[in-house]
């Protein structure tokens, strides 16, 4: 069986010149759902406004590899030409969509930091209240993935990161 690795600590998100892709950390059990891992996936489209979602992972499929730079999640496929990032619109209530957004350096809806297997919005940590990345309820494919206030280690918010996929923890055996 091939070692999976959860997201540990907090990923300090500092202006880098390199980029990265999303680290990885120590092994941990888990109870899997049955069913293939589910993968975030940028769909077929780059253009502003697309929303991402849930879909059966497809190793270094373009759809489904990101790499992390200075806090924003982009899709590895743009890196070097029209970078395209995980964008968390203007609203940070439950439910709000999340899509992909041109890259903007530094704006507020682009920088995210990975903590505990959490995708969190950067700029709602200081509030008490951090919003995160979820799942959703549904593993299916075409799920959509919205914001949610985040929950201590909820499986809709918990993510593993393996070679610049961003798996949800609960699929993976």
């Amino acid at each position: 069986m091939l070692a999976r690795h959860l997201l540990a600590g907090t990923v300090a998100v500092a202006a880098a010149s390199a980029i990265t892709a999303l680290p990885a950390a120590a092994d941990a059990p888990r109870t899997a759902l049955a069913g293939p891992p589910v993968c975030v996936d940028a769909t077929n489209s780059r253009a502003n406004g697309s929303q991402i979602h849930l879909w059966q992972c497809v190793d270094q499929h373009p759809n489904q590899t990101f790499v992390f730079d200075g806090g924003h999640i982009k899709v590895q496929d743009t890196v070097g030409g029209r970078e395209v990032c995980l964008d968390a619109t203007n609203s940070r209530a439950n439910g709000s969509r999340v899509h992909l957004w041109q890259c903007v350096n530094q704006h507020p809806n682009q920088v995210w930091v990975v903590r505990k297997g959490e995708i969190v919005v950067k700029d709602t940590i200081a509030s008490g209240n951090p919003v995160c990345l979820d799942a959703t309820n549904s593993r299916a494919n075409g799920s959509q993935i919205h914001l949610w206030q985040c929950v201590n280690q909820h499986p809709n918010q918990t993510f593993v990161i393996d070679r610049g996929h961003i798996k949800v923890q609960d699929t993976l055996a």
